[in-house]
């Protein structure tokens, strides 16, 4: 008996567990693409040559984190920058705030898909990931929203810079973080050029 043949060398994965899975064996994450009519099948490709998204995913705290890229259009950070790069160029791009992994974490280097948590500095500082979960809890839950509510990049941060001032941002959003300190200090002007550059 003939069965017919699957173009998928395994059972057809969408293209987002197929990262998943690509990245946890490899241990990093990678982007790949599955070219169905070839034997090579998967293709490193960098964060760089990923397609504009039509939405992002981003979670409570990289909210705060992406704002001098989205002020200034510059970033350093692999994943984070090119995400700040592309809602900037266009403010009505809607985010998605969740708790946990999301657009910035999938595609790191830093990323434990296994496990669910960003290894950089898990020796030195073992409760960052923690903590970084309540920040994400705290934020969405400051600016009123649900876990999983879409808002258009502009007015997403328009409805930041009116309800978490830096005092909020320091005792109820990033109350658990252990930079805190240090963000607060440039938090306002960060804020405002971002707020402006989405405008």
């Amino acid at each position: 008996m003939t069965s017919k043949a699957s173009p998928c060398w395994l059972p057809c994965p969408t293209r987002r567990e197929f990262l998943k899975t690509s990245s946890t064996l490899a241990g990093a994450a990678v982007f790949v693409t599955l070219d169905l009519g070839s034997a090579a099948g998967a293709q490193e490709a960098s964060p760089a040559a990923e397609p504009a998204k039509d939405r992002y995913t981003i979670r409570g705290h990289h909210l705060f984190d992406m704002l001098d890229a989205l002020g200034t259009g510059e970033s350093k950070h692999k994943t984070l920058g090119p995400v700040a790069r592309q809602i900037r160029a266009n403010p009505k791009l809607p985010i998605q705030v969740v708790i946990g992994e999301d657009d910035i974490c999938a595609p790191c280097q830093w990323w434990d898909h296994a496990k669910a948590l960003c290894k950089k500095s898990l020796d030195k500082h073992p409760d960052d990931n923690a903590n970084s979960l309540t920040s994400d809890t705290n934020a969405i839950r400051v600016l009123g929203l649900k876990p999983g509510e879409s808002r258009q990049a502009a007015q997403l941060y328009r409805l930041i810079q009116a309800k978490v001032t830096r005092k909020v941002f320091a005792e109820e959003v990033c109350v658990a973080c252990r930079l805190v300190n240090k963000c607060q200090e440039t938090y306002e002007a960060k804020l405002a050029a971002a707020v402006k550059a989405l405008s």
